[in-house]
């Protein structure tokens, strides 16, 4: 089994300020996670360096990666409020070979076809959230990574999450978590980084 993340001795922080101190991680391919941890722990820096969105400092961690495809939804929405969710999925998944009628049916699936066309500006808090949950759906990446999956959501949008969780799971595609505790929403969990130890 290959890891397509891995640190002996994990460090990452902001300034000279240490979030993330010794960790010693290795992510397997077709594995589920979750990370947990009260505020300020550290969850989101590690979230975003596994999904390669630190912008913070590594302090020579030595970080070992492979090439999988990894999208993250994290705690703040990431799709442009003066764009349709229509030209958001083609701006953010403009290097897929994007087919139409599985776009559809997946927009169907998150109850949004009907809205493709409108500001996401005029969306609500939880129309934007499954906005992104349906574009994960439509990108399937092989990592998966959300911040707090459940913020936002309604019961019919977390059972279409979970729904997502399910058939990742299937396709033996990894899904990591990140919140304060584990939410249960993962059928098999590799392992469980508590950052709070």
């Amino acid at each position: 089994m290959s890891s397509f993340f891995e640190s002996s001795n994990l460090q990452l922080g902001y300034g000279n300020q240490i979030v993330i101190n010794h960790l010693e991680i290795s992510l397997q391919s077709s594995k589920n996670y979750e990370i947990i941890g009260k505020n300020g722990s550290g969850k989101t820096t590690l979230l975003m360096c596994i999904s390669k969105n630190f912008i913070g400092n590594t302090f020579n961690s030595d970080i070992r990666r492979n090439n999988n495809s990894i999208l993250e939804i994290g705690p703040i929405p990431s799709l442009i409020p003066k764009m349709s969710l229509m030209e958001n999925i083609n701006y953010f998944l403009h290097s897929e070979n994007l087919i139409e009628k599985n776009v559809e049916e997946i927009l169907n699936n998150y109850e949004l076809n009907n809205f493709k066309n409108d500001l996401i500006e005029d969306f609500s808090s939880g129309m934007v959230k499954r906005s992104e949950i349906a574009i994960a759906d439509i990108k399937n990446p092989d990592v998966l990574c959300i911040d707090e999956p459940l913020v936002y959501l309604d019961k019919n949008g977390v059972e279409l999450l979970l729904d997502l969780f399910n058939k990742r799971e299937s396709q033996e595609k990894t899904t990591i978590l990140s919140s304060q505790e584990s939410i249960k929403a993962l059928t098999n969990v590799e392992r469980t980084i508590n950052l709070n130890d």
